[in-house]
């Protein structure tokens, strides 16, 4: 249990931003200070291997320049050794000569001839120049030896004391450990404090979104001064809460429609059953009593079903099934619905439609059903509706145009929105529910389309349903 406890307690500290930020800030100087360090440290054991073996070289070169001089006299060679390796404390010198072995050294001890552990190359012995010789754990010397030919060869050995380098770098190495574990305890203090200072914005803007509720929507964050990284952050949820305030507000503006919709026919049933009640009446004032209430009746379940035609088409994952139809016989079927409607107000109902559309057959009838009802509604006795068809890039459109009284310019803006309805008083008297046209529009979208309304008062209205024209072959696919 406990380690499960503290796998969830890390797991909790880890998955914090400030800490994930000091953590890498942490590793980097770590790496940085390490890798700066071991170069340093390389650097530095490399130049004092170098001067060593400037040392050693120097010091060959004398012996060498001795033997040249001193061929046949020993008894020189061994002094000018001696002289050469008591010029500096810690080098030793000896030239040696089978199978007389060492015809020269220097004075005293030589810790590399008379140590418990002896040198023993041999020229014989010898592939490498310069190499490392370690008597103790603590004590050890840089050898370089000289091969010259003759006869008998001779080899002069050279070696100096390494032992206050290796101590000296010894030392730096703690001391860069030491600078090491210092540097990484002061990034994770220090980066932790930058890393909260730095999520100071990213606090305060959760802060603001926290405090947000349905009467704060026509707040805005981006006005605030933030950091680069979140002003794209803050400018796309002020986005986020201007489609959330609008959505808000249709759906307050559409709930208060629909309460003063409903409010109106009920008011009427209700007054109506209210008279009929107040006293007896004859079986005629009966019938006329419900009579009228059919009629409300009637259009309180044809605003239902408009109702909930605009929640199913307003769904995110609505699909619909677009087969190719003929605009033509579309648009025949649909007049011939309301020819007997026209033929009453005395209207002409012209069809000049023409080509294919891609459509749900059903919800383009429902949709020229809307347009033709609103067009015969509104337009005098004598005049004409007329529907066509225009093709433009990539586009389809379907033209209904009437002669009738048109729409004000104060109302163009309002037409597409529920329950607006221009002519109040018809919608009083039952001929609408203010709903035709945005259904219209949520039918268009639905399709992909566009639906644009032109009107003149009193010249008449002009409604053009614009459809995406889809491949043939697309169409086969499907």
């Amino acid at each position: 249990m406990s380690l499960k406890h503290a796998i969830e307690t890390l797991r909790r500290v880890t998955s914090s931003i400030a800490v994930r930020l000091t953590l890498w800030y942490a590793l980097l100087s770590v790496l940085l200070i390490a890798a700066a360090g071991s170069a340093l440290y390389w650097v530095l054991a490399e130049q004092l291997r170098q001067v060593d073996s400037q040392i050693l070289a120097s010091k060959i070169n004398a012996v060498h320049s001795a033997l040249s001089r001193h061929a046949g006299n020993a008894e020189a060679l061994r002094h000018e050794t001696q002289l050469e390796a008591s010029t500096i404390r810690g080098v030793f010198i000896w030239v040696s000569r089978p199978p007389a072995g060492i015809i020269a050294r220097g004075r005293g001890f030589n810790p590399l001839l008379d140590s418990p552990r002896p040198f023993t190359k041999s020229p014989n012995t010898l592939k490498e120049k310069e190499w490392k010789w370690k008597i103790h754990d603590h004590d050890h010397y840089l050898v370089m030896a000289q091969p010259l030919a003759g006869n008998p060869p001779t080899t002069i050995y050279v070696a100096i004391s390494t032992t206050q380098n290796a101590q000296f770098l010894a030392i730096y190495r703690q001391v860069l450990l030491l600078a090491t574990t210092l540097v990484l305890l002061a990034a994770v203090a220090a980066g932790y404090l930058i890393a909260r200072r730095a999520m100071r914005p990213v606090a305060r803007l959760a802060q603001i979104i926290d405090e947000l509720g349905a009467g704060q929507l026509h707040r805005r964050v981006a006005d605030e001064h933030w950091p680069g990284e979140l002003r794209t952050l803050a400018a796309n949820f002020d986005r986020l809460l201007g489609r959330l305030e609008t959505s808000f507000n249709r759906i307050s503006r559409f709930s208060a429609d629909i309460a003063h919709e409903l409010r109106t026919p009920l008011h009427i049933l209700r007054g109506e059953a209210e008279i009929a009640l107040s006293r007896n009446r004859s079986p005629a004032d009966y019938q006329t009593c419900i009579e009228s209430a059919m009629d409300e009746y009637g259009r309180l379940s044809r605003m239902v079903d408009s109702l909930l035609f605009l929640a199913r088409a307003e769904q995110p994952d609505a699909q619909l099934d677009t087969p190719l139809l003929d605009s033509r016989e579309e648009v025949a079927a649909v007049c011939a619905f309301y020819q007997a409607m026209a033929d009453e107000l005395g209207v002409a109902l012209v069809n000049r439609a023409s080509g294919s559309v891609a459509a749900n057959p059903g919800l383009l009838r429902r949709a020229l059903g809307n347009l033709l009802g609103n067009a015969l509604r509104h337009t005098p006795a004598g005049g004409q509706v007329s529907i066509r068809t225009a093709i433009q890039p990539s586009l389809l459109q379907i033209i209904v145009s009437d002669s009738g009284s048109g729409i004000a310019p104060e109302d163009l803006p309002h037409v597409f929105d529920r329950f607006y309805c221009a002519d109040a008083a018809r919608l009083r008297q039952g001929q609408g529910t203010g709903l035709g046209l945005a259904i219209v529009r949520s039918i268009m979208q639905l399709h992909g389309g566009e639906v644009a309304l032109q009107s003149e008062l009193g010249m008449g209205t002009t409604v053009t349903l614009s459809f995406p024209i889809i491949a043939t072959e697309t169409l086969a696919s499907h």
